[in-house]
């Protein structure tokens, strides 16, 4: 069906109040990376900062670092930064979440000035909050690119619909813990109004899903909540469907609360548990 001029002027406002949310998530957002045994750059993935009690985290996908917790970096501005402190990550890979406390102070001071770390008002847990529209933002690494000395990663966000028919037990997930979205379909947006494939999404895995809330109605930039870490894409039906698996925050704020001894209230409804070892980065 051709787009009429009142469709892409919807579409176009749309696009608008979406940038000016993923711009406000991106001050939250970093991407991971490292330098491989052959000492070839490699995007791992994307991260969520975020500070609890005065103290500064950084949340991912456990399966984002591959054993690469003491070799990785972060972009900060036009030069690499290597992070330092404590890992900890989940035991299972149902939930697949890692985290990282950080523990070098004028690091931290970069950081913030750099990005926004979120507080706990920045972050959704109840499910009946929740208005499903969805955005991820991530780092996909078939769009970043190195080149003049320097890393250059291109962000992505896509609005995805909740996937509704999707069987959570066949993966063993709970509707308390996890969320998936369906990235299944065909996109269109205001700079490509003709219905188009998304590019792959290997990358943002770590990334956050965002609730953007009544952002055609409301400051896009100040509705956002953090809903959950992006952590698997599944493909099934030979790659016809496509689906992304997202751990909700009540799941990380447990994990965190077990794994760095914090004084947050003690979820009734999640159960995990943080591996008792820490990997210590310097």
């Amino acid at each position: 069906m051709a787009t009429t001029p009142k469709m892409l002027g919807l579409l176009q406002e749309k696009a608008q109040r979406l940038g000016i949310a993923t711009d406000a998530i991106l001050q939250s957002t970093i991407q991971f990376y490292w330098y491989n045994a052959d000492d070839q750059f490699e995007a791992l993935g994307s991260g969520v900062l975020l500070t609890v009690e005065s103290r500064y985290f950084v949340a991912t996908a456990a399966h984002v670092m591959k054993g690469a917790t003491a070799n990785t970096y972060v972009v900060l501005g036009g030069y690499e930064m290597k992070l330092a402190g404590r890992w900890c990550s989940t035991s299972t890979i149902v939930n697949d979440l890692a985290v990282l406390e950080l523990s070098d102070a004028p690091q931290i001071a970069e950081l913030q000035q750099a990005y926004r770390f979120l507080t706990l008002d920045d972050l959704t847990l109840k499910l009946e909050s929740l208005t499903g529209n969805y955005l991820l933002v991530g780092y996909p690494a078939t769009k970043t690119r190195v080149y003049g000395g320097g890393v250059h990663p291109k962000p992505y966000f896509l609005q995805a619909p909740e996937a509704t028919d999707f069987n959570l037990a066949s993966k063993s997930l709970q509707r308390a813990a996890h969320l998936v979205l369906n990235a299944t379909g065909l996109v269109v947006s205001a700079t490509n109004p003709n219905p188009h494939k998304t590019p792959e999404l290997e990358g943002v895995s770590g990334g956050g899903v965002w609730d953007t809330c009544n952002y055609l109605l409301r400051d896009p930039a100040q509705e956002k909540k953090l809903a959950g870490i992006i952590t698997e894409e599944v493909k099934s039906s030979r790659g016809r469907l496509r689906h992304l698996l997202v751990t909700r925050t009540a799941v990380l704020l447990e994990v965190m609360r077990r794994g760095f001894d914090l004084n947050l209230p003690a979820s009734t409804t999640i159960k995990t548990k943080a591996k008792p070892d820490y990997l210590a980065v310097p």
